[in-house]
């Protein structure tokens, strides 16, 4: 799967600021997670205080709400949790998504040592989270929401860490509720990894997301 470089396409899946601030508050976390991960500190006992604290005041101030409770597929309070693409979730990768006009949905990204499998690679399991989202992201691209069935990640060499990836996942074909959608991640000319998911439409999601995709 390529791509012409001269056309980075148009974003996919924008999400905006949360009003409460939310996600300039994920941002910083993030920041932090990557600073607990990959840097090396003499003593930070009071800095893990300070941290303490606020996670006590956050406590404080906060709602938990149910999962269970996003019925609505779609919605920004359901993809703003996403593990992937989620803009109140500090554990999510900084993954912006771009559509192009083949179909391909595209993601150019570095991932940090918080991430880290082998030494100075990115964990296969981090790079399979990600194919999973962003093959379905080229299901909603074609206008098809499903859920995943089956997934097969071919680690062809290592995905190294702090260097720039590119993420491609493009919907093949479908036979019904059945859809197949393939994915690549590369560095440079080299291919680090190849996806192949078979991805079905439940029925009992299948109005919801009808109204997901027509809103989009």
């Amino acid at each position: 799967m390529t791509t012409d470089d001269t056309d980075r396409g148009e974003a996919f899946l924008e999400m905006p600021d949360h009003a409460s601030g939310a996600s300039e508050l994920t941002r910083q976390l993030r920041r932090l997670r990557g600073l607990v991960a990959g840097w090396a500190f003499d003593d930070v006992h009071s800095e893990a205080e300070v941290i303490r604290e606020l996670a006590d005041r956050l406590e404080t101030m906060g709602t938990r709400f149910d999962p269970a409770d996003f019925g609505d597929w779609g919605s920004l309070d359901h993809i703003g949790t996403n593990p992937v693409t989620g803009n109140r979730n500090p554990m999510a990768p900084p993954l912006e998504t771009v559509l192009l006009p083949d179909g391909v949905v595209r993601a150019d990204l570095v991932l940090g040592t918080e991430y880290q499998g082998p030494p100075g690679c990115v964990h296969g399991g981090i790079v399979a989270l990600i194919f999973d989202e962003l093959l379905g992201l080229a299901n909603a691209a074609a206008k098809t929401v499903a859920m995943t069935v089956d997934l097969r990640i071919t680690y062809q060499s290592p995905t190294p860490l702090n260097t720039p990836l590119l993420f491609e996942a493009k919907q093949e074909r479908r036979d019904g509720r059945k859809i197949w959608t393939t994915g690549t991640v590369s560095s440079g000319e080299t291919i680090c990894a190849i996806a192949e998911g078979m991805f079905v439409v439940p029925k009992a999601i299948a109005d919801s997301a009808d109204e997901w995709l027509a809103r989009g």
